[in-house]
């Protein structure tokens, strides 16, 4: 697939919560204009991890709020790495109360059925067959 790019954090960030009218301008721009042409960017999983981290531990939003967020980039042309799996950690992110990197490596074990998953964290017995060593 020809992607017309890939988009960065800072992009959303500023355009979601706190651009300027230019900034959020420039982006609705670059956005109607992949849309016309049909085309799609590209958005790396780091992104989605940046996002939540910036929402969450800089912005102080609640968890809620953060997938909330997120997820409204996904109704934009765009196509997220791992989407199945990036969907999953932003539910088990605000559902069960999870940090966004043991939700991600839970949701990786699930979407892909890969058991059990190793750590020294006993916080992953509670939701899943871990072994902690």
């Amino acid at each position: 697939m020809q992607y017309e790019g890939i988009l960065d954090t800072n992009l959303f960030l500023r355009y979601l919560h706190d651009g300027t009218e230019e900034e959020k301008e420039k982006f609705r721009k670059l956005i109607k204009e992949a849309t016309h042409k049909g085309a799609v960017f590209y958005v790396p999983s780091i992104v989605i991890v940046e996002m939540v981290y910036v929402l969450e531990k800089v912005y102080g939003l609640p968890k809620s709020e953060v997938r909330e967020i997120v997820e409204s980039i996904f109704s934009l042309p765009v196509e997220v790495e791992n989407f199945e799996v990036i969907l999953k950690a932003l539910a088990l992110y605000e559902e069960k109360n999870l940090k966004f990197g043991d939700a991600l490596v839970l949701a990786y074990a699930q979407v892909r059925r890969i058991k059990p998953i190793y750590t020294f964290d006993s916080d992953f017995e509670k939701f899943s067959k871990a072994k902690v060593l």
